[in-house]
């Protein structure tokens, strides 16, 4: 089931990958708010540089292909982690969910000293893991300011 967080919703298609909604009675709800917290403690702490709770989130495959077209691997995600001067601003969140994997699309306003840097269109692919909403996949095109 598609879940609309925020002022618009983001509609992604997914080429490869179809996507069976989970109904409302299973908790997918619930699923969408926990995935969202996920999202919201990853973009935070990448902002601080806390490579610890980043590594918490990432599952041990995780791949992210970055605007800029750069294909990194989760030790050289974590590897490239410092605190940084910016905040990161998600909005128009979407949650997909089918069983034990989902889907978020959205918007990341990228701010410095009230200034925006860039702003991002992503998708980022979770699968749930031993109870546990992991990072599976992650990938950001930019848009104009």
């Amino acid at each position: 089931m598609h879940y609309r967080i925020g002022s618009t919703a983001c509609v992604g298609a997914l080429v490869a990958l179809i996507l069976t909604p989970v109904s409302a009675d299973a908790g997918a709800p619930d699923s969408a708010a926990a995935v969202l917290h996920q999202e919201t403690r990853w973009l935070n702490a990448i902002v601080a540089g806390d490579a610890k709770i980043v590594a918490s989130i990432l599952s041990p495959n995780f791949t992210h292909i970055t605007s800029r077209g750069v294909l990194l691997h989760r030790a050289q995600e974590l590897a490239a982690l410092k605190k940084e001067a910016f905040t990161m601003n998600a909005s128009e969140q979407t949650v997909d969910s089918a069983g034990d994997a989902a889907v978020v699309h959205g918007l990341n306003t990228i701010v410095q000293s009230g200034k925006t840097l860039a702003r991002e269109r992503y998708t980022d692919v979770y699968v749930k893991q031993n109870g546990t909403w992991m990072a599976l996949s992650a990938q950001e095109t930019e848009i104009a300011p």
